[in-house]
């Protein structure tokens, strides 16, 4: 779900917009991932994914775009587009 070795990730490819899971079943949950930005990547921008689809998933990104506070959270309309 979250290790260190994500670091590496940002070292040797810096990515500039981040997909991050947040559904908390699966994947990682709201705070697991705003730690994972926040220690390990330097994100222009961040979009959670993986949450809202199942019953069994957190469903809302609520809990992440409060977690990530500091970070340009993009939360996207379903169905809409957007800019990063």
């Amino acid at each position: 779900d979250i290790f260190s070795d994500m670091a590496l990730i940002n070292e040797i490819w810096a990515p500039q917009i981040g997909i991050v899971p947040i559904g908390d079943r699966f994947t990682m949950g709201a705070r697991t991932a705003s730690i994972a930005c926040e220690r390990f990547f330097k994100f222009k921008s961040v979009i959670p994914c993986h949450y809202g689809t199942f019953p069994i998933i957190d469903q809302s990104a609520d809990a992440f775009v409060a977690a990530a506070s500091g970070q340009n959270v993009v939360v996207p309309k379903v169905g809409a587009s957007f800019d990063v």
